[in-house]
């Protein structure tokens, strides 16, 4: 069910409050007034208990509170803003200017709750939706909003296929070279240009897979068209990065095969057009890969949870933490192998919180993830996405330090240690680089695929991922 349907309050609440305490607890009230619970101060403590372990703000200026509590519906949401923005001890003092607070009963489903989470969060940080609540002064019915918004690419869609435009030349190449090279599919890397009119030159062939960092673009239009729809990192990449990126995680979702062929069709988002076309055989290219692995994704990994770290992995490479480059380990998945080899550096910042609280996927842990991203160690993490511990030292060596294969000149202590964990686990290993920025991914001892950090030469355009 989408998340609108648990709004409580029609309206964006004004806050009044600067400091973040006051303006949780003037949106919790505003809540309970409206869903008449009269255990407000229940829920406003265990808002901010939640609030004292680790921050809910989740970047480009959107904050994300949460609590359970006593409440007689299954979910409860209140949308406030604050257009001087409200001092959310956020990393490099980002200020929140628009709060989603959920509250959930206490006997409602985590993995439902997490999803509204997932949903809430990649509604609000579209450019188009923040700009509508942050650029009026007038008061904002919420659901009249969602449902303009809605109705609004349902309506362009319909104006853009009543005014035939011309074709894009390089959409007609793509689906040409697919019928001459027999591909499969069609991978779109949708963020390189500004709308969707490229979806009307594809009919019921070839397959069209896309990739974007936005899928609220194309999730609310439901167009059939689209056979897959994969998350990207919200960051800059390359073309040769897009397309890595776009690639795997089509393969872990089984959108396509080790035996399929598959057009990639990229661009430049700052031009907002598209202007690459690669032919990929996913065999020939990974034929080391899969002459080693039964499985490019551990089995027990999900796709989603293989979106979100990479996701968290890309930025990380090009935020740092307060200005200084870091990096660290994600290893994912059959944790019960890789639990045999390790051992903490320092006391586990995870232990004895509730899996709820340490679900990757749950957008308020981002800026938990980055902070512990600066301390040496690796993150362990189940294929479902809980969070076991962070700091954790990394000893495959001592029993399997002979099977991992010789690296390339240039990767240090931390990439031998992601290779040598997977060499003797089915798990994926995924590193950033502290000097460099490339996320390097190994599997089964070997480099799998390393994305560099794309240089970003406009100094404003990293606070838009901030």
């Amino acid at each position: 069910m989408p998340f609108e349907h648990y709004l409580t309050v029609t309206t964006v609440v004004e806050l009044e409050s600067v400091d973040k305490v006051e303006a949780i607890k003037e949106l919790a009230l505003i809540l309970c007034k409206a869903i008449d619970v009269r255990k407000q101060k229940t829920i406003i403590d265990e808002i901010l208990k939640r609030e004292e372990a680790s921050s809910t703000f989740v970047g480009q200026g959107l904050a994300l509170p949460q609590a359970r509590g006593p409440i007689k519906e299954e979910f409860a949401i209140v949308v406030g803003r604050s257009k001087g923005g409200i001092k959310y001890d956020a990393a490099r003092n980002a200020l929140a200017h628009i709060v989603v607070l959920l509250v959930a009963n206490d006997d409602a489903d985590n993995n439902k709750q997490i999803g509204l989470l997932s949903e809430i969060a990649a509604f609000f940080k579209d450019d188009a939706v923040r700009d509508s609540i942050l650029s009026v002064d007038e008061t904002i019915d919420i659901k009249d909003m969602i449902k303009d918004f809605k109705k609004g690419l349902s309506d362009e869609k319909s104006s853009k296929s009543a005014v035939k435009k011309p074709a894009n030349p390089i959409i007609s190449a793509a689906i040409t070279l697919t019928r001459d090279v027999n591909a499969s599919a069609i991978l779109v890397f949708a963020d390189s240009v500004r709308d969707n009119e490229f979806l009307e030159q594809f009919k019921s062939k070839p397959r069209l897979i896309i990739v974007t960092s936005n899928k609220t673009r194309f999730e609310l239009i439901k167009d059939k068209r689209i056979a897959g729809l994969l998350q990207a990192p919200a960051i800059p990449a390359s073309r040769t990065g897009q397309i890595k990126i776009g690639v795997l995680l089509a393969l872990s979702r089984n959108l396509i095969g080790k035996d399929d062929t598959v057009v990639c069709v990229s661009g430049n988002s700052k031009n907002g057009h598209f202007d690459t076309l690669v032919t990929i055989n996913i065999s020939m290219e990974y034929d080391f890969f899969f002459t080693t692995a039964q499985n490019i994704v551990p089995p027990d990994v999900k796709p989603e949870v293989l979106e979100r770290i990479i996701g968290l992995a890309g930025e990380i490479a090009v935020e740092g933490r307060e200005g200084k480059p870091i990096g660290t380990i994600f290893v994912l998945g059959d944790t019960n192998s890789v639990n045999a080899y390790i051992r903490q550096l320092i006391i586990n910042p995870f232990r004895g919180y509730s899996e709820a609280e340490r679900n990757i996927m749950d957008p308020g842990l981002d800026e938990t993830i980055k902070e512990f991203a600066s301390i040496d160690g690796a993150f362990i993490i189940t294929g479902d996405g809980i969070v076991l511990s962070a700091g954790s030292y990394l000893r495959p060596q001592q029993h399997s330090g002979d099977d991992v294969a010789a690296l390339p000149g240039g990767f240090g202590a931390r990439h031998v240690a992601a290779a040598g964990i997977t060499s003797c686990t089915n798990a994926l290993a995924i590193t950033i680089s502290e000097s460099t920025g490339t996320v390097t991914i190994f599997k089964s001892g070997i480099i799998m695929m390393s994305i560099s950090r794309p240089v970003i030469r406009e100094k404003g355009q990293i606070q838009r991922y901030l």
